[in-house]
């Protein structure tokens, strides 16, 4: 019987929108992997060598399914929107069926063929949600952490959290798995495994990552069967595809049938009876004339049609446990998890989290909020302990209470549980943005971010981030021009968002050619590096955004091809200007924009020079100073001096005569953004005659001639 020697680190499976079938990238994740560990080839063939053997020698001994083994389980909840925070409920519905599915209990084994039935059985093996976690806590076995990463999870999602696998089987439960490897960029993954062959090589990325609409049957996995974890677990326990991953091969189980290749939707049985006739695996007790096993676990069928493992595929379920996870079922192991029978019921404290209704509002808006805290029933919290900063009220006993905002600014929220087990407490620093409803700073609007933006006064004119416990957006004074930077390489947790909020715009009086520039710097780190930052605007206080501009790593970088691995510092000649265009926001009183970024392993991202204005082209500025404008010219006197400042800068303005004679001459301290300074407040009474207006900041000059008339 020619054994299947398995290399392969993760199997996925995924599906075409056309013909609901699934396809494994097995071959394809197998050569990634083997690329850059090749030195796990031959430690994987020799685990398998004498894994086949072994199961081999069991089997014709009929070791069997005597003692039952116990699996102690954790499920990872990754969400960022509230629906993919699945329910206890749908996490205890996914638990029962897996349970049902390994037990035969399931309601559904009267759909096996006769011919199949008899080769179908307990495999013996239980999954109980771990009741004590690695520190000895009380937990209902799941945890919850927010990230981006949920909408396109793979293994980097498993830097979030993972408690030992040794003690326990991981459960990544995600809203979408993006499966990195060449030709399956596209696929769409229901879920995947780690083997088991790779624990001890690997053992940070071991355990399932699974897809939210696929855990359990109920909740956002209503109308399908929770089969893609049955199958799932089947290979975190060594079981490979019934096809053996190629034409007719061998799946190294003796009592299912030789299959050609993955089977999808429901086939007819018998099914498939000639295909593999010249084909049989050696050592195979099932006729080939039964056809195909369909109805296994194991193929790509729907979760509907599938209701067996086969004695053998316990057998050989149960032999990894031995061979590979023998901690994870010991009994001292079930006792550290709280999974052994005799551990007794106990009430779990509380941990807190919530959420509101919206992050963004304007003054005097209601925000609504809502308890999410987990790890106890919500039942037995009998306590809520609510601080509001800037709200009304500013305290509240309620689980859910109603809050009001009536100034602008930025705000946290606290929140403290309680039960007869303890009290959890947590602070979301940077939680509620509060915009003035009334008109905002009117454009021309200049920021380059040389001064203190963040100020903790809950100015008008400030600017907001989101609090974290990474380095966020943050000043860099250390470059000539000063600007604000963040570097994704700094993060602790990979796809965590980091916001950059700015202040309200009055576009009132702008006309439809009104722009939004800003600079960027940005290096690549190295190949692993993935950033990207995304600007959204919004004209009613921040309840919701438009997205306008979006740039991943590849469009961020402008250092270049390469990559620098060293902390990046820009030069001047690597700065990229980028624009959005505000016409649909023509006339708005109240505009906001948010720089979302979020990435992993990258260097520094800087931004400068953020300017909204009407011009329809804007240079990068190496001087402070644009353009001086007089108006009316010629005058009777009552003229206007208008200029752009790119910095907060004293400047010197100065009055002569056609002699060069100083009339007059005036020092002021101005911001950066469109200034326009009266005439008459420097010098009045001008008779008429030609005159030369002067702006003055460092070595930059501006002069333009003015004409007084009678």
């Amino acid at each position: 019987m020619k054994k299947h020697i398995l290399f392969t680190l993760t199997l996925v499976l995924f599906f075409s929108s056309l013909h609901a079938q699934h396809w494994c990238g097995a071959v394809q994740n197998q050569n990634k992997i083997l690329e850059n560990r090749p030195e796990l080839k031959e430690e994987i063939e020799k685990k398998e060598r004498f894994f086949n053997q072994l199961q081999k020698n069991q089997s014709e001994k009929r070791l069997g399914n005597e003692d039952p083994y116990i699996i102690p389980v954790v499920f990872h909840v990754i969400y960022e929107d509230e629906a993919d925070n699945i329910s206890l409920a749908q996490i205890e519905d996914q638990m029962r069926i897996i349970n049902e599915d390994f037990a035969r209990l399931n309601a559904d084994t009267t759909n096996t063929p006769s011919v199949f039935a008899k080769y179908a059985g307990d495999t013996n093996i239980q999954f109980r949600l771990a009741k004590l976690d690695p520190d000895g806590h009380c937990t209902q076995g799941v945890t919850r952490t927010y990230s981006h990463e949920t909408y396109k999870a793979a293994e980097q999602i498993k830097k979030l959290i993972q408690w030992s696998p040794k003690n326990y089987l991981n459960i990544w439960v995600v809203n979408k798995i993006t499966f990195e490897v060449p030709g399956m960029e596209n696929a769409v993954v229901l879920g995947y495994a780690q083997f088991p062959t790779l624990l001890n090589s690997s053992p940070k990325k071991d355990g399932i990552v699974l897809r939210g609409d696929r855990c359990g049957s109920v909740g956002t996995a209503a109308g399908h069967k929770g089969r893609t974890l049955t199958h799932e677990i089947g290979h975190w326990l060594n079981l490979i595809h019934i096809w053996g991953d190629k034409e007719c091969g061998d799946d190294s189980v003796n009592d299912t049938p030789t299959a050609k290749d993955k089977n999808g939707s429901c086939p007819t049985f018998p099914w498939a009876q000639e295909r593999c006739k010249k084909k049989v695996s050696n050592g195979q007790t099932i006729e080939q004339a039964s056809g195909e096993m369909f109805m296994n676990y194991m193929d790509y069928t729907v979760g509907s049609c599938q209701n067996m493992f086969s004695l053998g595929q316990g057998e050989r379920m149960r032999s990894a446990v031995r061979v590979f996870r023998s901690e994870i079922a010991s009994d001292d192991n079930l006792v550290k998890t709280g999974t052994n029978d005799n551990y007794g019921a106990v009430t779990c404290a509380p941990i807190a989290e919530f959420r509101a209704n919206n992050r963004f509002i304007c003054s005097g808006d209601e925000v609504q909020y809502t308890n999410t805290s987990y790890n106890a029933k919500k039942e037995n919290i009998s306590s809520f302990e609510w601080v509001f900063e800037g709200g009304t009220p500013s305290h509240s006993t309620e689980e859910n209470p109603a809050v009001v905002y009536n100034e602008h600014g930025i705000f946290k929220t606290s929140l403290k549980v309680s039960n007869q087990a303890g009290q959890y407490s947590l602070v979301k620093e940077a939680f509620l943005y509060v915009s003035k409803e009334t008109a905002g700073i009117p454009a021309p609007y200049i920021q380059n971010f040389g001064t203190d933006v963040f100020a903790n006064d809950n100015g008008f004119e400030n600017w907001g981030r989101s609090a974290s416990k990474d380095a966020s957006w943050t000043q860099d004074a250390s470059l000539s021009n000063k600007a604000l930077k963040i570097r994704s390489g700094l993060f602790s947790k990979p796809g965590e968002k980091h916001m950059l909020v700015s202040p309200s715009f009055d576009l009132t009086n702008a006309n439809e050619t009104v722009t939004a520039y800003f600079d960027i710097a940005h290096a690549k780190r190295n190949g692993n590096s993935k950033d990207q930052l995304i600007v959204y605007v919004s004209s009613d206080c921040g309840k919701t955004w438009q997205k306008k501009w979006d740039k991943d790593t590849g469009e961020l970088s402008t250092f270049g091809s390469g990559n620098v691995y060293v902390n990046y510092t820009p030069e001047p000649e690597h700065w990229d200007q980028f624009n959005i265009n505000l016409s649909s926001f023509q006339g708005e009183e109240n505009v906001k924009f948010k720089f979302e970024f979020f990435g992993k392993e990258g260097n520094w991202l800087y931004l400068d020079n953020f300017v909204i204005t009407d011009r329809t082209t804007l240079e990068l500025h190496s001087n402070s100073i644009s353009e001086l404008k007089l108006y009316p010219n010629p005058s009777k006197g009552d003229v206007t001096l208008e200029f752009e400042l790119f910095e907060n800068a004293e400047v010197e303005l100065s009055l002569t005569n056609i002699y060069g004679a100083v009339i007059a001459q005036e020092t002021r301290k101005l911001k950066a953004t469109l200034n326009r300074v009266s005439l008459k407040d420097i010098k009045g009474d001008l008779s008429a005659g030609v005159y030369f207006v002067q702006l003055s900041h460092k070595n930059y000059k501006r002069i333009e001639k003015l004409i007084i008339t009678n």
